[in-house]
């Protein structure tokens, strides 16, 4: 995560493992670390996809408001919980499908 301050917006930027598009998984997992990484990233000849990064957005969308994985020390409203929760299903297709729509989703519970 890279913070412009004169801009006052956050970048993201991963370089481990970019493609320019879908691809199935060849190797046992994925390289990173664990607390982003989707389900799918561990297990060989899954779809690694839009969903997967959609995933990884709403890990740190959580690790950016809690403290943890409980709601212990959630600083977000409970609509922004509901939103980070499907972010963050197990099963991709349960995930929002796209990034587009995981912030107009993330736009509505603010």
């Amino acid at each position: 995560m890279l913070y412009d301050f004169d801009e006052r917006r956050m970048v993201l930027c991963d370089l481990d493992e970019y493609r320019a598009g879908p691809f199935v998984l060849e190797a046992d997992r994925l390289p990173g670390s664990t607390r982003f990484m989707a389900p799918e990233e561990f297990a060989r000849g899954s779809l690694i996809d839009i969903r997967t990064t959609v995933f990884a957005l709403g890990r740190a969308l959580r690790l950016l408001l809690d403290a943890g994985d409980e709601e212990k020390q959630w600083r977000g409203t409970p609509e922004q919980l509901e939103v980070v929760r499907s972010a963050t299903a197990t099963a991709p297709e349960r995930r929002f499908p796209s990034v587009r729509s995981l912030v107009d989703a993330w736009q509505a519970a603010t």
